[in-house]
Formats: structure tokens, C-alpha cells, sequence
């Protein structure tokens, strides 16, 4: 499904979550953002092995507004490296799609 994408990124806190959410929301380039807390990361940063706690963000787009979304979330977010993923959709069902469209 070509005309739409997800974006997967990660958050620090609910209320940067809903802040990111609420900007890109206000500047219309989501129609919709899912907050699910509860995340535990372990990663290695800068050689050493790290656990935090985090909030994806599952951000809903049309297909022309992901070059725009992907350059303003890499402005306004606040981690040094965010994850920014772009999900392929295989399909969508058209009144949730007609819904995001608009």
C-alpha cells in the first residue's frame, strides 16, 4: 500500500511522546500517532550496554508527507541518534484509508 506509511520511533517519556504527537499533528503531517508505554531498551551506546525505558510511537502518514515527517522529527526530537523507521504497509483497509487521506 503505496499511499500510506508508518513510522516506528522511539520516545524517552509519555510527555515527549505527546508533545512530538501533538506538533506533527498540528502541522498535518500525521493523522494519527498510537503511544505505547511500557518499553524496556537494551542497547549499546558509545560502547557500553544500556537499559532505559521508552515509549514507541507508531506515527500514520500519507505517502507524501514522509520525506517532510522524516526531516521534522529528526529536528524536533530530542534523542542525539532517534530511531526513525518508515514501516512498508502491505495493505490497509480502504475506510481507514480514506480516513488518514483526509
Amino acid at each position: 500500500m503505496k499511499s500510506f506509511s508508518f513510522f516506528y520511533v522511539t520516545a524517552p517519556n509519555l510527555k515527549t511522546a505527546k508533545k512530538i504527537s501533538q506538533q506533527l499533528l498540528e502541522e498535518k503531517l500525521i493523522g494519527c500517532a498510537n503511544l505505547i508505554q511500557g518499553m524496556s531498551a537494551l542497547y549499546l551506546w558509545k560502547g557500553k550496554i544500556k537499559k532505559s525505558r521508552e515509549i514507541v510511537m507508531i506515527l500514520k502518514t500519507s505517502a507524501k508527507q514522509t520525506a517532510k515527517l522524516r526531516r521534522r522529527l529528526l529536528e524536533i526530537h530530542p534523542y542525539e541518534t532517534p530511531c526513525v523507521a518508515e514501516l512498508s504497509l502491505k495493505s490497509l483497509n480502504q475506510a481507514y484509508a480514506a480516513w488518514l487521506k483526509n
